[in-house]
């Protein structure tokens, strides 16, 4: 099973230092989240300062928020980055949950999942290979990855995995999933109604912040003020609980690993809530 680590948005002016970190190993991936109305940097300009240092990891959106994006734009962004990186970039895709995000582009979270489907069907529209492209220009550069990046798409509603089925390499579970992998199976089974052949890409992500008191507490402080706005009467998930269930100790990763490969996760992704850069080599030496 592959592994990876997102940067942590506790921490962007470090960013690269911590991509050098991860392409020493045994890490597979750089992974990068995105908001709007928050103080961290755009995914992929950060992403594309990232290639610049790194040669071998693989680089992923986790996630874009797809539905704020001008298509055409992020087209040519995308088959750009997955170009300089020698085909290492996955444009993860998915809808984030804040309505302030939506509102600052003038847009209301209920459009979503309509606007994201559209986006990426145009953005299919733009990259080299596509049907259409003759009739824009082209537009977007030759890209390294045949057909553009490989897509992935987040999310739990029925029209999420749908998506991962229609247009998708891929699914991320912003989550570790049970022992069956229940979610994954869904996807698998929408993947195979589709007609789709082979198997998607299944990942899954977890919280994790590794060290001592401070780091964890640090990690705590950043991680249940971000989710605070699920803390309201009858949340079932409240930033509490999200707090409670972030890795922090040998026993849990390994129980996470074990979690993941039970439920046939290709890839675990870690995402570091503390800007300690020495996380990198704490979580590299217990995964052996």
């Amino acid at each position: 099973m592959r592994t990876g680590i997102s940067l942590p948005i506790a921490a962007p002016d470090a960013a690269l230092e911590w991509a050098r970190r991860i392409e020493a190993g045994p890490f597979d991936t750089v992974a990068v989240f995105d908001r709007l109305v928050y103080p961290c940097p755009d995914p992929l300009i950060t992403l594309a300062a990232v290639a610049g240092v790194t040669s071998r990891v693989t680089l992923r959106s986790q996630v874009l928020l797809g539905a704020l994006r001008d298509p055409v734009v992020l087209a040519k962004q995308a088959a750009t980055l997955d170009l300089l990186s020698g085909g290492r970039f996955e444009l993860g895709l998915g809808l984030g949950d804040r309505e302030d995000d939506y509102a600052a582009v003038g847009l209301k979270k209920t459009q979503r999942g309509r606007l994201l489907d559209a986006n990426v069907e145009r953005l299919l529209q733009v990259w080299p290979g596509s049907e259409q492209e003759g009739a824009l220009g082209p537009v977007a550069p030759p890209t390294a990855s045949a057909g553009g990046p490989k897509l992935l798409f987040g999310g739990y509603s029925d029209a999420a995995l749908r998506r991962v089925a229609r247009w998708g390499g891929g699914y991320i579970s912003n989550m570790v999933p049970d022992a069956e992998g229940s979610i994954f199976r869904k996807v698998e089974a929408e993947w195979a109604a589709a007609g789709r052949t082979g198997r998607p890409q299944l990942l899954a992500q977890v919280n994790v912040a590794i060290g001592s008191p401070e780091v964890v507490e640090e990690a705590r402080r950043r991680l249940t003020a971000y989710y605070a706005f699920l803390d309201y009467p009858g949340s079932y998930i409240t930033s509490q609980k999200i707090s409670d269930w972030m890795v922090t100790s040998e026993q849990q990763l390994q129980y996470v690993l074990h979690m993941c490969r039970q439920s046939g996760a290709d890839e675990l992704v870690f995402m570091c809530w503390s800007q300690d850069l020495g996380q990198v080599d704490r979580i590299a030496s217990l995964l052996g």
